[in-house]
């Protein structure tokens, strides 16, 4: 029973990073595609580079040029 919970455990460390850049506002679409697959293969690491290169507020839309 003690190897279920510490499988679960391990499982669900390895998830939180996957899953807290899936929700992230910070980048969309390839960019995030891109991030998905550092985290996946580097879990904790590549969290902390998402948090410590990625712009806090996220990107920003250009405005129209009006003519």
């Amino acid at each position: 029973m003690n190897e279920v919970i510490f499988l679960i455990v391990i499982l669900s460390a390895y998830i939180l990073p996957v899953v807290i850049v899936l929700n992230s506002k910070r980048t969309q679409g390839h960019e995030k595609n891109g991030w998905l697959i550092g985290i996946i293969f580097f879990s904790w690491l590549g969290l902390i580079m998402y948090f410590a290169i990625v712009p806090k507020h996220g990107h920003k839309k250009k405005k129209a040029v009006k003519k």
